[in-house]
């Protein structure tokens, strides 16, 4: 099902602006250490050149350079004094790849000479994000509404399928007279027709559920057929979309979605060997999303079509995107234009196909169980990246090309279908990274509400830095080819169905990047951050997107809207560099996320030390996986 800030639940049609762009945007320790490595921590991270003792560290870097310390080994760390103006960005980073883990740290800061009273007090920001911090309780109801209708899909999907088999791929046998069955199509080797009849089994209830043994019968029309999509109709609510709009459709599939996903996560299997895969517009899909509601679903691909009707025998035996109905009269929910069924239908096409093909790869081409999908955050994380993808590719643009908005928006339809809704969902996880649910909730699921839009926009960016990274011809030039091995290796699994972070760590090992999970998140660490500002290491750069420049154009695009309401949405926690810097924070790290401080002195500053340890004021234990990466910028 596609999320909130995509195309599944829209959250309705928002106010008309002057400009085409604004409308169309909403149509997402004291050991001396010298760490110099201008292209990001080293192979030792910090290398040790003096010391006096096992847990305080004096750092001396010059703009440019950073390094990184495990916290365990680490209480205390100094920025020596300065005769001169300057800057640090420090991320305490949580490495645990346990999804729903959090760890409560404390870091007092503290010049050297200062008084006891603490100046200035900071507090830092709470945990949740207040309902009406930006303002906007309108959208965030809606977002979270719509994140509760892809929750209990996406569970109940993952529910019905439990202990079933997935089917395998069977040779074709000769065609049979009859209308034809989805779950009968192996008997059908050829593509269908334009004018069949076809019938569908339905298991998805209006509430979501998701029931194997199935619900009702669809019969559908078959409208379009291309060289590998046919286009089906429902009967019921048929006839409303006309003048070729189920042929525009078909041809951006073909043309613009397919050869795009085909390269990046591999080609659906035809498990039911008509050469085809179905695009059903149908009222099942209206009928999820209540009258009134303020978010409305627009399509799903459902695991239990790929499962041995024996076992479920609800499954239609085949690949299967199931897609919102035109419905303007409202006889089934929310009134649906002819117009908004068809546009919206490429972009929840793109997100949909990626994940029915890595299942169709994850369990019927490699014989494995629906045990073997991919966990909930890298699975919407590669879905999404399939987004992306399309959209460069319709406008023309690779890899590597670190695009600000004017390139990206130069079609506004084309950004505002495939590429501004992960801005936004980036942009939720920017305003708090250290509270998103990178990795899922306690039980590796979506989480509910703007947690699942955070954690959506984490996975996305990693991703587009990962391969920014390490999809490189040569070490050097950023490459299509490699980028594209990079995501077809992540979405199959490998030979083991590797799944969430040990497939990410399998597929880094493979390509040259950091084989551990906590060396790889210590690497990207300062990404989010650090992105096009001058001076700051290749390995924190994101090398395809100029994020500085994308968020303050949106910013200034919506008008502050959420969730743009700063020109950059990652906002670390100023700490002086002062001779009264007397200062406690105590914060939550979700697991695999990073806390953002920025330590900055607009001229000579004194000796300021950072002590980190737990809340109750011991040190972090090793367990917890904790690292501070500190880079000088000035």
């Amino acid at each position: 099902m596609r999320h909130p800030g995509s195309r599944l639940a829209h959250p309705g049609a928002s106010t008309a602006r002057a400009r085409v762009a604004r409308s169309t945007l909403w149509l997402a320790a004291a050991t001396l250490l010298a760490c110099a490595d201008a292209t990001g921590p080293s192979d030792e991270l910090c290398p040790a050149v003096a010391g006096r003792g096992a847990t305080r560290v004096t750092l001396s870097l010059v703009a440019g350079e950073m390094c990184v310390l495990p916290a365990e080994g680490v209480q205390v760390l100094e920025i020596v004094a300065g005769n001169a103006a300057s800057r640090y960005l420090l991320v305490v980073q949580s490495a645990l790849g346990r999804p729903g883990a959090m760890t409560r740290l404390r870091l007092d800061a503290r010049a050297r000479g200062a008084a006891a009273a603490r100046v200035p007090p900071l507090v830092a920001p709470a945990r949740a994000l207040p309902a009406d911090a930006f303002g906007f309780e309108d959208d965030r109801r809606r977002l979270e509404d719509a994140s509760r209708a892809d929750l209990t899909f996406r569970t109940n999907a993952r529910r019905a399928v439990r202990g079933a088999r997935p089917l395998r791929p069977v040779p074709a046998a000769p065609p049979g007279p009859g209308i034809v069955r989805a779950s009968q199509a192996p008997a059908f080797p050829t593509p269908p027709s334009v004018g069949d009849t076809v019938t569908f089994s339905n298991a998805v209830h209006p509430n979501l559920d998701v029931d194997c043994d199935g619900i009702h019968d669809v019969t559908a029309v078959v409208r379009a057929v291309g060289p590998n999509f046919a286009i089906a109709e429902d009967r019921d609510g048929a006839g409303v979309v006309t003048g070729g709009g189920y042929e525009a459709v078909l041809g951006s599939l073909e043309r613009s979605v397919l050869p795009v996903l085909s390269a990046y996560f591999g080609e659906p299997a035809d498990i039911d060997a008509n050469g085809v895969v179905w695009v059903l517009f149908t009222p099942v899909v209206n009928r999820t999303t209540p009258r009134g509601s303020n978010t409305r679903i627009l399509g799903f691909f459902n695991p239990s079509d790929l499962a041995d009707p024996e076992h479920c025998p609800a499954s239609n035996g085949g690949e299967i995107l199931y897609l919102l109905a035109a419905d303007p009269d409202g006889r089934f929910s929310k009134p649906v234009p002819a117009e908004f069924a068809t546009t919206g239908a490429i972009g929840v096409a793109a997100h949909e196909l990626a994940h029915l093909i890595s299942a169709e790869r994850r369990t019927v081409l490699a014989a494995g169980s629906f045990a073997s999908l991919e966990e909930t955050w890298l699975s919407e994380a590669l879905a999404h990246s399939a987004e992306t993808f399309v959209g460069m590719s319709r406008a023309s643009l690779s890899p590597g090309g670190n695009y600000g908005f004017a390139e990206l928006v130069s079609n506004p339809g084309n950004f505002g279908t495939y590429l501004f809704p992960n801005f936004r969902r980036s942009a939720f996880y920017m305003l708090g990274p250290h509270r998103t649910p990178a990795l899922g909730d306690a039980y590796a699921r979506d989480p509910e509400g703007i947690s699942s839009l955070a954690m959506r926009g984490f996975g996305w960016l990693f991703l587009r830095w990962f391969a920014d990274q390490y999809a490189t011809r040569g070490g050097e030039r950023l490459d299509r080819a490699a980028e594209q091995a990079i995501f077809y290796d992540l979405a199959g699994g490998g030979a083991a169905r590797a799944r969430g972070v040990e497939n990410v760590e399998r597929v880094a090992s493979a390509h040259g990047a950091p084989g551990t999970w906590d060396d790889l998140l210590a690497a990207w660490a300062l990404a989010p951050i650090a992105d096009d500002l001058p001076g700051a290491p290749s390995s924190t750069q994101l090398k395809t997107l100029h994020l500085r420049d994308v968020f303050a154009a949106l910013h200034r695009e919506l008008e502050g809207r959420v969730p743009f309401a700063r020109a950059f949405p990652l906002e670390a926690m100023d700490i002086p560099l002062a001779a009264g810097t007397d200062a406690r924070i105590d914060f939550e790290l979700a697991a695999s996320t990073g806390y953002y401080f920025q330590l900055e002195s607009e001229g000579p500053h004194p000796e300021v030390r950072l002590r980190l340890t737990t809340q109750a004021g011991l040190g972090v234990p090793s367990s917890e996986a904790v690292r501070m990466v500190v880079l000088r910028t000035r």
